[in-house]
């Protein structure tokens, strides 16, 4: 081999280990980002009057309502006496239904403490699409609790009379 090849054929073999390293991280970028983005629900701008704005996410077991005072995880509800075309959600301070009127823009909040019923409009973004549905899967759940430091732990270590040498 002559002299001059060896250090292009190295600068070629490091140029290519840097192209597909950099590759390599940029398609698992794309990949986990897509992933995210297809298992979540949209979020579904709402506006009230008295300019109350909040998002809502809906699942197929529950709604996840975000607004400036706070969010909220509603069950869903099936069976009621509601249109057939809403999506009702609950909890114990709130009943929301999603998908009403004539184009499905409309919410209706029933709020415990608030003897009237609050109807909020959907705010669309150019090109998205009117109708309102749930994902597909279910939402997300909280992480299980801790495990308890002062719990028992089980073991294979044998207190007490007994052989020594496992036999």
């Amino acid at each position: 081999m002559p002299r001059g090849q060896l250090p292009q054929t190295r600068a070629a073999g490091a140029f290519l280990k840097r192209s597909s390293a950099c590759f390599l991280v940029v398609a698992l970028a794309l990949t986990l980002t897509a992933c995210a983005t297809l298992r979540d629900a949209p979020r579904l701008s709402y506006r009230c009057p008295n300019d109350l704005r909040f998002e809502a996410r809906l699942y197929q077991d529950m709604a996840i309502l975000e607004g400036l005072r706070g969010h909220a995880v509603l069950a869903r509800r099936t069976g009621e006496d509601s249109a057939a075309t809403a999506s009702v959600y609950a909890d114990e301070t709130v009943r929301a239904s999603f998908g009403l009127g004539v184009d499905g823009r409309l919410a209706l909040l029933n709020y415990t403490s608030i003897p009237e019923p609050v109807y909020c409009e959907r705010v669309l973004a150019p090109g998205e699409n009117t109708s309102v549905q749930a994902a597909e899967r279910e939402g997300p759940k909280p992480p299980p609790p801790p495990p308890d430091p002062n719990a028992p732990v089980q073991t294979n270590i044998q207190t007490g009379q007994g052989p020594i040498d496992g036999g």
